[in-house]
């Protein structure tokens, strides 16, 4: 009896998991109502479907998980290096003629005022949210301890995308890093893949699969005024064949490899193999 390969089960859970995800996401966003009511004044009042239109018709706004899904709607998480702080991110998607063809949308990134929801930073990354073949399965904070400069911590936000292929199973992870200031935010690092799995198999068993996961660490050197982030990339490749009425899936390669992303005075600079494809391009 044929047995489908670890990868691909590792694979076909994960959407599975990134939508518990995303939809606790949301749930945990109480004050998305009020964070789209202080951010963008003139907004209409949400619809039965929970979606709100800004008055420019630059967008729309999802509160909850309705017809754009739990990845477009309102995220928001509380600073823990910043207890007076709220971090937002909020999607602002272009009406389409079928949401299952694919989406088109911004988005802002917030900084608010925890107790009066007052905006304090604001930042807009066009066409960050929009997909097609390859979707947006959900956006998350990432408030780990990215200490880039003295007095100076980042937070992050990580974007997952997955195919639609079984064939080619396809899954990507990005992340983006910003900074306060003053009354500004600054994206510094734009598009930096943390995880990536891709594959090629007969759906049935054969096939070869690949991962990737990249581990973060401050280091000691400083350009700019920022220390360098040492990236530290595990990739592995396998292959799956039959074998005496089984799948049998066995590694041909295991690696690691060590990258230095050092500040430019605008962002961190990507090497190419680990730009995320969400990655704006390099200039």
């Amino acid at each position: 009896m044929s047995r489908t390969p670890l990868f691909l089960v590792r694979t076909l859970i994960l959407p599975a998991l990134m939508a518990c995800g995303a939809a606790q996401a949301s749930a945990e966003c109480p004050e998305a109502a009020g964070i789209v009511s202080m951010a963008y004044p003139g907004s209409t009042a949400p619809d039965a479907q929970g979606h709100i239109r800004l008055p420019d018709g630059s967008g729309v706004i999802e509160l909850s998980n309705a017809d754009y899904g739990a990845p477009f709607s309102v995220t928001c998480k509380a600073w823990p290096a910043n207890p007076d702080l709220l971090l937002a991110a909020v999607p602002l998607m272009q009406d389409g003629p079928d949401p299952n063809d694919g989406h088109e949308g911004d988005l802002d990134v917030l900084v608010l005022d925890r107790q009066t929801l007052q905006v304090r930073q604001q930042l807009r990354l066009p066409d960050l949210m929009s997909d097609d073949a390859v979707r947006i399965t959900q956006v998350s904070f990432d408030t780990a301890r990215y200490d880039v400069a003295p007095g100076q911590r980042a937070f992050g936000i990580r974007i997952d995308r997955e195919g639609a292929s079984r064939a080619n199973p396809f899954a990507q992870t990005s992340l983006r890093l910003f900074t306060i200031n003053g009354t500004e935010l600054d994206l510094v690092l734009d598009g930096l893949m943390v995880n990536s799995s891709s594959g090629e198999w007969d759906t049935n068993c054969a096939g070869e699969f690949n991962e990737r996961a990249v581990s973060l660490a401050m280091g000691g050197a400083q350009g700019q005024g920022y220390r360098d982030i040492i990236a530290t990339e595990s990739h592995s490749a396998s292959r799956a064949a039959p074998q005496d009425g089984d799948c049998v899936e066995r590694p041909i390669n295991k690696g690691r490899t060590r990258h230095t992303l050092r500040f430019d005075g605008e962002q961190y600079r990507i090497p190419g193999p680990l730009r995320a494809m969400d990655a704006t391009p390099a200039g």
